[in-house]
C-alpha cells in the first residue's frame, strides 16, 4: 500500500545555466553552488527539507504552506543581493513554483503530481519571480506584504486537471533592483539578515535570555549536543519495534534530566529511523554535534546492544560498547550508556541530577515490556479513541500487577483517566479526573521524577486549579530541562488559563528544539492561535496534521465560522459529528477555563459551525 503525505513542495531552477556554464564552466558551477547554498539555508530556516534536484534545479518539502512561502520570498531576495554583485550578464535568476497537494512517499523521496504541479509552476514563473497553485494561495493569501496576480486556470504538461495559477509581486524583475554600490553590498547584506533576524530574536528574546541564564541549552553554542537515533531492532521480528523504540525514548530521557547537555527530541531523531544517511548530515539536519546510534537484539532471554557515540563534524568514534547480557539487565545496560555519553562528553553533573539519573523505576522486565507497549499507544493519533484508550489502561494496570511500585506506570495510567474525562470517553469526567489525581500522587510518592509531576500539571489543570498546575509544570521542566514534549504540553494548560499568546510562543521554541515534531504540537497551536482570535493561522496549523483526529475539526470548524465562512463551517462539523454524535455544546462548555470569556469565546464559534446545543 502506497504511503501519501500532504507536503508543500518548492520547486527551484536556475535560469539561463546552460548559457553560463557555456561561457565559463568553473565559474558557472561555483556561482550555482552560491545559490544552492542560500536554498538550502534557507530550507532548513523553515523547517523544510530539500529531497531532489538535478543539476540546475533543487525541490524541497515543508509540513507548513507559510513556511515555505516565507522560505520561497528569502530566497529570491537573498539571491538578488547574490546577484547585485555581478555584472547583468553573469547574474544567476532563479524561477520559483510552489504547490500543496498530496505526495507518494518513497523512502526519503516525494513522488507524484504534487511534485509534478509544482515543477510546471517554477516554468510558469518569470525569472526571479515565485508562481503558486490556488491550493497553496489558499493558505498564504492572508500573509503580510505579500501581493498576488491572478493568472487563472493554466493547463499544465501532463496535468490532467488545469491548475489556478497565481504569481507573487514584490519579487521578480518587476521589483524594484536598484544597483548597490560594490562598498554597500556588505551592509546591505547584513541589514537583510538583521531585519529577517530581528523578528526571531524579538520574539524568543525573553525565552533565549532565561535559558542562558540558567544554563540551559538554547542557544549555548559551547554547551554539547546529541541526538539520539532509534536502536535499530536486528531481532528479525517486526512486532519488538516497539522495545527498540522504548529503549532509545528512555535513554533521551535520562539524558534530558542533565542541565549541561542540549538533548534532540525523541521524535525528531527517529525520523531518520532506517534510513541510510550519513552522520555528517544527521548533525546538520538536527543542529548537534554528536550523535548515537546502535542495534537492539532482543530474545526470550537475552538483549544484545551495540552502541556507539559519534563526532557528527568528523564521523569519528568517542566511544563505542557491546553489552550481552540477561534480559533482566536492560537498566543496567540504559545506565550504562548515558553514564558512558555523559563522561565522553565531559558534562557537568550536578548531585541532583546524578541521583536521577541513578534512580531505577523498576527491576521487572516484564511490567517495562507492558509499560513500553503502552507508551507505543500515544504516538499514534488513530488511538484516540474509546477502544485505544481502554488498550492503554489494560497495558498500564498489567504493569503495575506486576510491579506495584513501578512509579512510571502509575503515571501513564494516570493520563488514560485524563484523556477519558477530556474526550469524553467517561459519564463521570469529574471521578475520572479524581482516579487520576490519585494515580499521579502514587507516582509522586513512589518517585519524585518529572513524569509525576507532569501528570499532576495535567490533572491540577483539568479542574480548573492552574496555579497548582503551573507549579507542577516547573517543578517537572526543572527535573527535565530539556524535554520539549513538556514546554508543547504546558502550553495546553496556558490556553486554558487564558494566556494563548503565551502559548504560541511556547508551542514555537519546542519546536525549535524538536523540529519533527509530533502531531499534537500543531493540535495546540491550532487552539491557541483560535483563542487568540489568529482564525485563519488555527486552520493553518490543523492542516500539517497527517491523519488527524477526528476532535481537530471542531478547531478547523469555529475558526471557518469566525472568519464568516458559515457553509464550510458547517460542513466540516457535519463529519465531525457522523463520528462522535454524542459530542455538544453542553459537554464543550463543561471545560474549566480561568477566564468565562474564552469559554464563550470557544462556544461561540462552535455555535455558528451547526454543534448541537445537547
Amino acid at each position: 500500500m502506497l504511503q501519501r503525505r500532504l507536503v508543500t513542495i518548492l520547486a527551484a531552477d536556475a535560469v539561463e545555466y546552460s548559457r553560463l556554464v557555456g561561457k565559463d564552466e568553473e565559474a558557472a558551477l561555483a556561482l550555482f553552488k552560491d545559490c544552492a547554498a542560500i536554498i538550502q539555508d534557507r530550507v532548513q530556516a523553515h523547517n523544510g527539507r530539500v529531497f531532489g534536484g538535478a543539476g540546475d534545479s533543487v525541490i524541497a518539502a515543508f509540513h507548513s504552506p507559510v513556511e515555505a512561502m516565507r522560505c520561497a520570498v528569502e530566497i529570491q531576495n537573498q539571491i538578488m543581493l547574490l546577484d547585485e554583485k555581478l555584472s547583468e550578464d553573469w547574474r544567476m535568476l532563479f524561477r520559483v513554483g510552489l504547490n500543496l497537494g498530496d505526495a507518494v512517499v518513497e523512502q526519503d523521496n516525494l513522488l507524484g503530481d504534487a511534485v509534478n504541479v509544482a515543477a510546471r509552476l517554477e516554468g510558469l514563473s518569470e525569472p526571479g519571480g515565485i508562481c503558486v497553485s490556488g491550493t497553496l494561495y489558499e493558505q498564504v493569501k492572508h500573509l503580510p506584504n505579500l501581493g498576488f496576480v491572478d493568472l487563472g486556470s493554466k493547463k499544465l504538461k501532463n496535468i490532467p486537471i488545469p491548475v489556478h495559477v497565481y504569481s507573487i509581486k514584490g519579487v521578480g524583475p518587476t521589483h524594484s533592483r536598484r544597483r548597490i554600490p560594490a562598498w554597500g553590498f556588505a551592509a546591505a547584506t547584513a541589514v537583510l539578515l538583521a531585519v529577517i533576524a530581528l523578528p526571531v530574536w524579538w520574539k524568543y528574546a525573553p525565552e533565549i535570555t532565561a535559558k542562558m541564564e540558567t544554563g540551559s541549552h538554547l542557544l549555548s553554542p559551547s554547551q554539547p549536543s546529541i541526538a539520539v537515533l532509534p536502536l535499530d531492532n536486528v531481532s528479525g521480528d517486526p512486532t519488538q519495534e516497539y522495545f527498540s523504540n522504548g529503549i532509545t525514548n528512555d535513554i533521551t530521557s535520562d539524558l534530558s534530566k542533565f542541565s549541561g547537555l542540549m538533548v534532540i527530541a525523541y521524535n525528531s531523531a527517529s525520523t531518520f529511523k532506517g534510513k541510510p544517511t550519513k552522520v555528517q548530515d544527521i548533525g546538520k539536519a538536527l543542529s548537534v554535534r554528536y550523535v548515537l546510534e546502535g542495534t537492539v537484539q532482543k530474545t526470550p532471554e537475552r538483549l544484545r546492544i551495540n552502541a556507539q557515540l559519534i563526532d557528527a563534524e568528523t564521523g569519528y568514534h568517542l566511544w563505542a560498547n557491546r553489552y550481552d547480557q540477561t534480559l533482566g539487565d536492560t537498566f543496567t545496560v540504559q545506565e550504562d550508556i548515558t553514564k558512558n555519553i555523559v563522561t565522553a562528553l565531559a558534562v557537568k553533573v550536578t548531585a541532583a541530577e546524578e541521583r536521577r539519573s541513578n534512580k531505577k523505576l523498576t527491576q521487572n522486565m516484564s511490567a517495562y515490556d507492558y509499560y513500553l507497549k503502552g507508551k507505543a499507544i500515544w504516538a499514534d493519533p488513530s488511538k484516540v479513541t474509546p477502544e485505544g484508550n481502554a488498550e492503554a489502561r489494560l497495558l498500564f494496570e498489567k504493569a503495575i500487577e506486576l510491579d506495584p511500585n513501578y512509579s512510571s506506570a502509575y503515571a501513564e495510567l494516570s493520563y488514560v483517566y485524563v484523556r477519558a474525562a477530556q474526550s469524553g470517553f467517561t459519564d463521570d469526567a469529574a471521578a475520572s479526573l479524581q482516579k487520576a489525581e490519585d494515580l499521579a500522587k502514587k507516582a509522586l510518592a513512589l518517585n519524585d521524577d518529572f513524569s509525576s509531576h507532569w501528570y499532576l500539571a495535567i490533572v491540577a489543570w483539568n479542574k480548573g486549579e492552574f496555579e497548582k498546575a503551573f507549579r507542577e509544570y516547573e517543578t517537572a521542566r526543572q527535573i527535565n530541562p530539556n524535554d520539549p514534549d513538556l514546554a508543547a504540553d504546558m502550553a495546553e494548560a496556558l490556553i486554558y488559563g487564558g494566556e494563548p499568546e503565551k502559548a504560541i510562543e511556547q508551542i514555537e521554541a519546542a519546536k525549535l528544539r524538536n523540529p519533527f515534531y509530533e502531531y499534537w504540537y500543531d493540535w495546540n497551536e491550532g487552539r491557541a492561535r483560535y483563542m487568540a482570535g489568529q482564525y485563519q493561522a488555527a486552520i493553518d496549523a490543523i492542516g500539517r496534521i497527517n491523519s488527524p483526529p477526528n476532535d481537530v475539526r471542531l478547531i478547523t470548524a469555529a475558526s471557518k465560522a469566525q472568519l464568516g465562512d458559515i457553509p464550510a463551517a458547517q460542513a466540516i462539523m457535519a463529519e465531525f459529528s457522523k463520528i462522535d454524535p454524542d459530542w455538544s455544546i453542553a459537554k464543550s462548555a463543561a471545560y474549566f477555563y480561568r477566564k468565562d470569556s474564552d469559554r464563550q469565546h470557544w462556544l461561540t464559534g462552535l455555535r455558528k459551525a451547526g454543534l448541537k446545543e445537547m
